[in-house]
């Protein structure tokens, strides 16, 4: 019997110790994903004045039909790539993203709306922005 519990025991400590090290894995890749994400944060707020100019210029007056969503995500994209980049926290970063996200899937819904709005119909309300 008393083997059998050390066994046991041993069994789990070995489990345990795999665990942890798939835990730590977890961390490392956390931390070269969060490597990455930074990168290309940086790249795409580094682009967006440009890409906001554009936008402005090309939509002129249009930009007052553009739903409020869409006008909002684009000046809280030009506030945060109106700050120096060395003055960009990581929180800023992580927020454009996520403004970029919201501002796309927008603009892919207005498309639909404008130029196939039957699709509408095969997307579930709660995932309509």
């Amino acid at each position: 019997m008393k083997l059998l519990l050390v066994g046991i025991l041993v069994f789990m400590l070995v489990g345990c110790a795999g665990q942890f090290q798939g835990i730590g894995d977890i961390g490392t890749l956390d931390l070269k994903n969060a490597e990455q994400t930074r990168k290309l944060a940086k790249d795409l707020l580094s682009t967006w004045k440009l890409n906001s100019g554009f936008l402005k210029g090309y939509l002129g007056t249009k930009m007052k039909e553009l739903p409020t969503s869409l006008t909002e995500a684009m000046t809280e994209l030009d506030t945060i790539a109106s700050k120096p980049e060395d003055q960009w926290t990581d929180a800023d970063l992580g927020y454009s993203l996520g403004v970029r996200v919201r501002l796309l899937s927008a603009v892919v819904q207005q498309a639909i709306k404008q130029f196939a709005p039957e699709i509408m119909s095969y997307i579930p309300g709660w995932l309509a922005l």
